[in-house]
């Protein structure tokens, strides 16, 4: 079912902050954003992009900035629903790595699960996909 305004904008903020923390590679923000179960999953574009539980999510995050790249993501479109405690997000976004000056824009797909505990919305699940 669609999701109501004030939960649509509530997981579109947690959207915003994990755009910005990538962005900015603050591990510590975006973590914050991920509940802190053992099953949490998080799919990248690439094969090897797999990552189960803070543990996994860390280390890719960390993998991904250790490449001389700068990048962003652009929502172009998406779609809030949500049962309960339960909101799921499906977006086109755009891709944007700077690498040794030159930008490449990537169309690409979104979709997430997340879970609101304790008046907070956490990622349970992300995947994106190229």
């Amino acid at each position: 079912m669609k999701a109501d305004r004030k939960t649509e904008a509530e997981v579109l903020a947690v959207l915003d902050r994990f755009i910005s923390a990538y962005h900015h590679k603050d591990l510590a923000g975006m973590l914050a954003l991920f509940a802190p179960d053992r099953d949490v999953v998080f799919y990248g574009n690439g094969e090897d992009e797999k990552s189960i539980g803070m543990k996994g999510i860390r280390e890719q995050a960390e993998h991904d900035w250790t490449q001389d790249a700068s990048v962003s993501l652009e929502v172009r479109w998406s779609s809030i629903s949500s049962a309960g405690s339960v909101a799921w997000l499906a977006a086109d976004i755009k891709i944007h790595a700077g690498v040794g000056g030159v930008e490449r824009i990537m169309p690409a797909r979104l979709t997430a699960v997340l879970e609101k505990r304790a008046c907070k919305w956490l990622f349970m699940q992300w995947h994106t996909s190229l």
